[in-house]
C-alpha cells in the first residue's frame, strides 16, 4: 500500500512539473504577470479594507 501511495504522489508531482513547463514555454512572461497581478490584488484589497474601516 505504501508503494502505491508513493507512486501516486510521484506521478502527481511529475504531472504538475510537466504542466508547469508546458505553460511556461507557451507564456514565458507568465511569472512576471502573476507577480504584477498579485500586487494589484493586494493593493485593491488593502484599499477596500481601509474604505470599510474609514
Amino acid at each position: 500500500m505504501r508503494t502505491l501511495t508513493l507512486g501516486l504522489g510521484v506521478g502527481i508531482v511529475a504531472g504538475m512539473a510537466m504542466a508547469t513547463a508546458a505553460i511556461n514555454t507557451m507564456y514565458p512572461d507568465l511569472p512576471k504577470r502573476m507577480l504584477r497581478d498579485g500586487r494589484r490584488a493586494v493593493r485593491c484589497t488593502r484599499r477596500a479594507i481601509n474604505n470599510i474601516i474609514g
